[in-house]
């Protein structure tokens, strides 16, 4: 805390000599002056041509002041420092600059002082925050501008007392974008993952060994960090809601055609192979030509296209047996699982990282289009590297790539975006990768994963919302130079303006917003077990980032990208789904086609995955909950151009009917999974459902575990078509099949 005036005057020597001066003569002199840009009012003017030469400026905050009558920051939460002072800038051009405090130092000139800032538009007393930066002690703020627009800079220094020092600002042009190229650590290439199952047996791990008997143990939240409260977007000022589309003035096509559903992985898998118990599934799926590849946390799973499991659920550390002599893959079965099928190659790639042991990627692609055959394995190290923790890894499918996005942490650098060497991979050949960080403000990245019907030269291509509220997406392309990966090069080729939306829900810890019924009550739980394992929790939202997949598609002539994420849809806190549809023509750039809120009733719909046929139809996918409503499936689509969806919303899975709700863990996965097949162009749909541990119930509560809907989560995997041109097949015996592992007996 800053200390009060009384000390400060007690040590100050020159005070000594002039105590019998009144204090109020001393507050006018020079000793106890504020900065002359204390205010919005009296900013410091910063040339119009600046970064053309870089402009720095520098000013002693010490006695600078903190006026509540002004805008706080929205990165830093609740105060912007002890002082705060004002630079106004009017570009003479368009362009990008980075407004950066680096060289701000505390009282002495040698520690760094920590700062906070935000950029401004409109007029003091009426701001409107355009952009704000509080990664570390110094900041950058990278960020476009427009010629003849007033931009109000505001600067928060958070030392205390006599520590509070110089603040610096500098506009200079934005740092290049940090690269990271190396080559994978290892790889292999597997024995047919048949086989390796077949070897394994996998037989049921006993009540008594599991876990040696402590709870700690066998219950397992996969990790998902979130940005720092201090750097996450807050409500933005003048959006009421983010509505957009014709919801209540919709020409219903009627419902999509309902095919099949089937149960994919539950929790109890997990107790019968590992002897553990995950939350959340992070449900991931994929359709070939043959087959349909379910990922869940930990485990994987095989079916046919009858709903037939095939093989597994086995640990995803299976693709990664031949590792096992070198690489900590074949061993850490750590989550965050993703799979995606490549239509141009017939080819499988599937991943999970590595933490328990080492922070790594692991990556396998398939070496046929036999997702149950032979793999090539690899290890990217991104320990060794420098560059920390790979959370939230996500990859697409590009022509000559492999499309690879995570979130870097530990210590928290926002996301990296780049590639894999595809040939190299196909190959099973050692792979470079080349990553670029490009700042912790550009969150929310998905990557783009490209399906047919042509394929003609896609680049690496990703999309971001900012990681927060706005009215931009933001378009980034990775050139690979696989001949000289040091060449590589990263652009932002489009900002595109979309509308508004507003991402917060609620103040929920981790964005924990979305209620069930009975939230945050333990009724109908099991009294005899901890309150805590029987609280009805609110979900989380996860309402920072675009949603995997970020479907691109290629027509030749032109390519169309999807994308999805959760917003605030009526202001207050109901979450619905935002989609795009972007185009870019004859690669003339991407602009935005068509966007809709889809948020019909009062019910909170979100966790969404969104796809296009390649017929031009679209699939969407969704979570539903609400006060009254059990957690739930949604499914619906559109079909020819309208600008919203337009086939009737099935609930393919009715929680009301289970009344199944989720205990003690707000987790709900962190993404589902909406793929086409690419024989028949219908829509393939994988989310989860709550649903109690039947393992568990049948066999009590023991060493120390509770049982039941505590951790309690199953899958569907849901077939459907939005044009219409199939048939129904027999819905009392596909529309919930009891598949070999007695799923719903419970």
């Amino acid at each position: 805390m800053r200390n009060n005036q009384s000390n400060r005057l007690g040590r100050h020597p020159l005070l000594i000599k002039l105590s019998g001066i009144p204090l109020a003569l001393l507050l006018c002199g020079s000793v106890f002056a504020q900065p002359a840009n204390n205010d919005c009012s009296s900013a410091t003017v910063i040339p119009g041509t600046a970064p053309d030469p870089v402009y720095t400026d520098s000013v002693d905050a010490t006695n600078a002041t903190l006026d509540p009558a002004d805008p706080l920051l929205s990165c830093n939460g609740p105060n912007d420092g002890n002082q705060t002072v004002w630079w106004e800038y009017t570009p003479d051009a368009d362009g990008m600059v980075n407004f950066s405090t680096f060289g701000s130092t505390q009282s002495g000139g040698v520690l760094e002082l920590d700062t906070a800032h935000g950029v401004f538009t409109g007029s003091c007393g009426a701001l409107i925050e355009v952009g704000c930066a509080d990664f570390g002690l110094n900041d950058n703020l990278v960020m476009e501008v427009q010629a003849g627009v007033t931009y109000r800079i505001k600067v928060g220094q958070f030392a205390a007392g006599n520590d509070a020092g110089t603040v610096v600002m500098n506009v200079e042009p934005p740092p290049p974008i940090p690269q990271y190229v190396f080559e994978s650590y290892a790889n292999g290439t597997s024995r047919p993952v048949r086989d390796i199952v077949a070897d394994l047996g996998l037989a049921a791990i006993s009540a008594s060994s599991a876990g040696s008997g402590n709870k700690a143990d066998v219950i397992y939240e996969v990790p998902n960090f979130m940005k720092p409260e201090s750097q996450s977007s807050q409500s933005r000022a003048g959006i009421v809601g983010s509505q957009v589309g014709g919801n209540g003035k919709v020409k219903w096509k009627g419902p999509a055609d309902l095919l099949q559903v089937f149960d994919g992985g539950v929790n109890d898998d997990n107790w019968d192979v590992l002897g553990t118990l995950i939350a959340p599934p992070d449900t991931v799926g994929d359709v070939g030509p043959d087959h349909y590849v379910q990922m869940y946390n930990l485990l994987t799973e095989i079916f046919d296209k009858e709903g037939n499991s095939i093989l597994g659920p086995f640990p995803t550390t299976t693709f990664f047996e031949s590792l096992s002599a070198s690489s900590w893959c074949a061993y850490d079965d750590d989550g965050d699982p993703i799979v995606i099928y490549d239509e141009e190659t017939d080819r499988w790639l599937v991943s999970q990282f590595s933490a328990t042991n080492w922070w790594s990627l692991c990556v396998a692609i398939s070496t046929t289009g036999d997702p149950t055959g032979s793999y090539h394995a690899y290890e990217f190290d991104f320990l060794s590297e420098g560059l920390g923790f790979p959370d939230y890894p996500k990859f697409g499918f590009a022509t000559g790539a492999v499309n690879t996005m995570v979130n870097l942490f530990s210590p928290f650098q926002g996301p990296a975006i780049g590639a894999i060497d595809k040939a190299e991979l196909l190959a099973g050949v050692p792979t470079t990768i080349v990553m670029f960080v490009p700042g912790a403000e550009n969150f929310g990245f998905v990557p783009g994963d490209n399906d047919g019907p042509v394929f003609d030269n896609t680049l690496p291509t990703f999309f971001t919302n900012g990681g927060g509220s706005g009215d931009t997406i933001g378009v980034w392309e990775v050139a690979p130079d696989w001949g000289t990966p040091e060449d590589t090069t990263i652009a932002e080729v489009a900002n595109i303006a979309v509308s508004p939306w507003e991402s917060n829900l609620c103040d929920g810890p981790r964005g924990a917003c979305i209620p069930q019924p009975g939230v945050g009550t333990t009724a109908g739980g099991n009294p005899n077990l901890p309150a805590s394992t029987q609280v009805i929790a609110y979900l989380e939202g996860i309402t920072d980032r675009l949603m995997f997949r970020g479907q691109t598609r290629d027509f030749g002539k032109r390519k169309g990208a999807m994308l999805s994420h959760t917003v605030n849809a009526d202001g207050s806190g109901k979450a619905g789904v935002r989609w795009y549809e972007m185009e870019n023509k004859k690669d003339r750039g991407w602009k935005l086609k068509k966007e809709e809120t889809f948020s019909p009733d009062g019910d909170h719909r979100w966790m969404g995955s969104i796809a296009m046929t390649a017929s031009g139809s679209t699939c969407l996918g969704y979570s539903i909950s609400s006060e009254s409503t059990y957690p739930s499936i949604g499914i619906t689509g559109r079909k020819g151009k309208a600008n919203h969806m337009n086939i009737k919303e099935v609930v393919a899975y009715d929680g009301n009917i289970s009344g199944g709700v989720q205990r003690g863990v707000a987790r709900w996965g962190d993404y589902s999974s909406m793929s086409i097949d690419p024989v028949d162009d219908t829509c393939w749909y994988t989310q989860e459902n709550p649903r109690p541990n039947a393992s568990l119930i049948a066999s009590g509560d023991f060493a120390g575990i509770p049982f039941g809907e505590y951790f309690g989560w199953g899958t569907k995997v849901i077939q459907y078509d939005v044009d219409r041109k199939h048939k129904h097949k027999d819905k009392d015996k596909d529309k919930d099949k009891d598949k070999d592992k007695d799923k719903d007996k419970d």
